[in-house]
């Protein structure tokens, strides 16, 4: 089956929250092609993030219900998907 990746957004409930530990826990639940941190305003932090799902109904939609219940994880947002090519 294809593979399709998903770009998130994660936005911290706040500074204090440790972005190197919550990225270890995202990749601990997801297979995570690339991680980057995007800047806010005032000092915060996102962590943009593209996890691999299978192409099946409900995939991404599972990840990302997933990574909303991490602690620290104010929201997630789809910011794109793509299917990946084999």
């Amino acid at each position: 089956m294809a593979k399709v990746a998903v770009t998130l957004k994660l936005m911290p409930e706040g500074l204090d929250v440790d972005l190197g530990r919550l990225e270890q826990q995202v990749r601990e639940l997801a297979e995570v092609y690339s991680v980057s941190r995007e800047p806010i305003a005032f000092g915060l932090q996102a962590l943009k993030v593209t996890v691999l799902v299978e192409d099946a109904a409900g995939a991404s939609d599972q990840v990302e219900e997933a990574l909303t219940k991490l602690p620290g994880v104010s929201n997630v947002q789809v910011v794109s998907l793509t299917r990946v090519l084999e």
